[in-house]
């Protein structure tokens, strides 16, 4: 039995729903239907299951279930909820925008103070507890001009990841740490790959553009197993300490100087044993070169590259007059970059050409492009908008990349990404680039293996259903450039 037949199985016994009828509407032999019922086969197609669904007289959303059990039964439940994970996660990827800062004690006369005596350590015997002293500790480090944090626990401490996201250092504020991956899928409650919870979590901080950097052991343990430890969590900082539990309702304050040097000597052996999970780099304009060759040579090597992002890829299409019209010129080693530039773009063409190349692209994301000529995978600093004419030129060629199947519309629910992200995986680099809630941008590159494969999986494998045919999304983009051309 799977997810699916059980659903149908359901259908049929409260439907009263006769096999024999079904399954002539369907043109189909009755045992074949008695198979799909007990699990013994799947149908062949979306549209049969649809028009099953049709007899059934389902209701729309009865009928998106039944499509998505369908689809569950067909690759498995693990890759399902795994595909869903990401698609999670890309739709709900975070914009710029101005978080509110969060206001710094006056030194740490009020943590110290909460000390007794000759006590060097402090009972946490509550969640309410614990946050305070969080807050307390993580906002006096913050507040020194070379600031260091810590943490060796699970990206799953809302108060900690939130205070993180918005904190403003007076400073330089270095945040380390460390967090365990399972070696098999793991899923929350709500079937969620906890690699992509955890990500979630974490994102919001690199927006914040603090100096954060991630690292991970595996382990064959769930996080549950995580229970059995009495306080198996770590929070540091120069002059404090909180060990917790893992449902961060327990601690232990401390600030003994000798404790919290033993905590950071812990701290350093373990990182020494785990590897990186994501790097970041600046995108400016006085290291474009480095860019360029970082870009050409992961594609090089990439049998497939394939791109998701708000607006379709511009790039390829800016070749001959067009690179030096568009350029800035004022930027530094502007003679340099433009013949880079223009090899960049004849690469790109020839991936296209042979095959190499798929984009996936929204319709709402093309707006500021129609109406500006603005190019938001690219910084505003390093070009000029592009006026009509260029505008029209540039979707003639997209429309053309359209109907070979290069560039590809999205359908719901990818087809409002948010405006912020852009993707990239080029053989075993997977990198993202976006705009911090300060204006910078960076590219995000993903080095953990297994979230590494989590990306190639869901795009090598994009479901048809979430993306128009050829000649429908050709339609879309020639509909696009009658607007340029009327005016309307």
């Amino acid at each position: 039995m799977s997810v699916f037949s059980d659903i149908l199985q359901n259908y049929v016994h409260e439907k009263d729903v006769k096999v024999s009828a079904l399954a002539s509407y369907c043109d189909m032999e009755r045992s074949t239907f008695y198979k799909f019922i007990t699990g013994k086969r799947e149908p062949g197609s979306v549209e049969l299951v649809e028009r099953i669904a049709s007899f059934i007289k389902l209701t729309p959303l009865e009928t998106h279930q039944f499509r998505e059990a369908w689809k569950m039964a067909r690759i498995g439940e693990t890759s399902y909820y795994t595909r869903k994970s990401v698609e999670h996660f890309l739709t709900d990827f975070p914009n710029k925008s101005a978080l509110p800062s969060c206001d710094f004690p006056q030194g740490t006369a009020s943590l110290n103070d909460r000390f007794s005596s000759g006590k060097n350590c402090l009972l946490l015997n509550s969640r309410q507890a614990v946050d305070f002293s969080v807050h307390q500790i993580l906002m006096a480090e913050a507040a020194k001009s070379n600031g260091k944090i810590a943490l060796f626990l699970q990206p799953d401490y809302d108060f900690l990841f939130q205070l993180l996201s918005t904190v403003q250092p007076s400073g330089t504020l270095q945040i380390d740490h460390i967090f365990s991956l399972s070696r098999t899928p793991q899923f929350t409650d709500s079937h969620e790959l906890y690699e992509f919870y955890y990500l979630r979590n974490m994102f919001p901080i690199y927006m914040n553009h603090v100096d954060y950097h991630t690292y991970c052991f595996y382990t064959g343990e769930t996080k549950n197993s995580q229970n059995f430890s009495i306080l198996p969590y770590l929070i540091l900082t120069s002059e404090f300490a909180i060990s917790c539990s893992s449902d961060y309702q327990t601690g232990i304050l401390y600030k003994d100087p000798d404790i919290l040097l033993s905590f950071w000597n812990l701290f350093s052996a373990r990182q020494a044993l785990c590897q990186p999970v994501f790097q970041t780099f600046p995108i400016v304009a006085d290291d474009l070169p480095s860019l360029f060759q970082y870009i050409d040579r992961t594609r090089a090597t990439a049998n497939v590259c394939l791109f998701i992002q708000p607006e379709a890829c511009f790039f390829p299409f800016l070749h001959g007059d067009m690179i030096k019209e568009l350029f800035n010129t004022e930027l530094p080693m502007a003679d340099a970059i433009i013949p880079m530039a223009e090899s960049l773009v004849q690469k790109n063409m020839k991936l296209i050409s042979d095959e190499k190349m798929v984009i996936y692209f929204t319709d709402s994301g093309m707006t500021r492009f129609l109406q500006e000529g603005l190019i938001e995978e690219i910084p505003a600093i390093f070009y000029h908008p592009l006026n009509i004419n260029q505008r029209i030129y540039v979707l003639r060629e997209i429309a053309k990349c359209c109907r070979g199947g290069a560039y590809r519309i999205l359908k719901k629910p990818l087809d409002h990404l948010p405006e912020n992200i852009r993707m990239a995986l080029c053989g075993t680099t997977c990198s993202f680039t976006y705009q911090t809630n300060s204006g910078e941008h960076m590219c995000f590159a993903v080095t953990e293996p297994s979230i590494l494969q989590v990306f190639h999986d869901f795009l090598e494998h994009m479901d048809p259903e979430l993306y128009y045919e050829p000649e429908e999304a050709a339609q879309i983009i020639e509909r696009q450039i009658r607007q340029l051309e009327t005016g309307n």
